[in-house]
Order: C-alpha cells, then structure tokens, then sequence
C-alpha cells in the first residue's frame, strides 16, 4: 500500500534517542562530503549526521561560528530582505510567519549560529538531505536535528570546512 486511507491504524516503531558517551565539544561540517559531526574533548566521534548545504558557494560559510539559539519546534519568519535573490519574496514584500508543524521548513529544531540568518535545522524533506540546494543553512532530517538539538549548548564551535 503507497499511501494510508484516513483513520487507518499503523504501527510504526520508537527508537530512543542515543545517549552520548560524553558531552559535545565541537561540531565539524564538511561541505565537501556533506556531513556533520559532533566530537568530544579527545575528538572522538559522537554524531555523524548528512546534512544539505547551500547550493550557491558564495553563501557557504567557512570558518569558526558558534551556537546562539537553540529552539525545538520553532516557528519560521521568511524575511524577503534577507533573500533579495527570490523572486517570490520580491513579490510577497512583507514577513511571512509558518508556525511549528509539518510543513514548516525548518523542521522540529533551529540552531541558530553566530553568522546571521543561519542555522543548523531540520526539514519535513528528508529526501533532499545531503544535497545542495539551501539558501546558506545547514539541513538535516528531522530525526537527526531532534537528537542534536539534545545535545547542542549555547557557545558550542561549529567548524564549517571544505
């Protein structure tokens, strides 16, 4: 069966969070291999997630951020001044807010960074994880960005590298 009638009754399966051996150091993301990782003090590897990056180079970050926002289920305001490339926003003119739900595109977590506008989030499409196609945010599905949103603290080093 491709899509469930409405009322039908499915049983899918709870699979926990992980419980990490010790507290997260630092994040690296590869924009080459398209990954994230999180590490220990002894660089040892907790989490290793795919994540999308942006699709034009210019709005990829490289260097040293840091985590400032950390919210679950957040909601999402597109800005159009912040994306002046996007036709449709040109055309919106004003702030649009998407509460938390399934169709908001940051998904069920905002990490946000010390680079404003950016983030490290989830989306409701996990098909285009580990693509490049975002405006500069870094993408994951929305099981990997609730286990990290977990474990992520304000100050946190992200490492984005090529």
């Amino acid at each position: 069966m491709d899509q469930p009638a409405a009322g039908q009754v499915l049983t899918v399966p709870f699979v926990p969070a992980p419980v990490l051996p010790a507290r997260l150091a630092f994040l690296r993301i590869g924009l080459q291999d398209r990954m994230l990782s999180g590490y220990d003090l002894r660089t040892n590897l907790l989490l290793h997630f795919p994540c999308s990056i942006a699709s034009r180079i210019e709005k990829r970050p490289l260097g040293r951020l840091e985590v400032v926002v950390i919210a679950r289920d957040p909601s999402y305001t597109f800005n159009p001044a912040v994306f002046p490339e996007s036709a449709e926003g040109r055309r919106l003119g004003r702030k649009l807010t998407i509460p938390p739900g399934p169709n908001n595109p940051v998904g069920v977590a905002w990490i946000g960074l010390s680079r404003p506008g950016y983030g490290i989030h989830g989306t409701p499409r996990p098909e285009d994880v580990g693509r490049t196609e975002s405006h500069g945010c870094f993408r994951l599905a929305n099981w990997d960005a609730e286990v990290l949103v977990q474990h992520v603290w304000r100050g946190l080093p992200v490492y984005v590298q090529h």
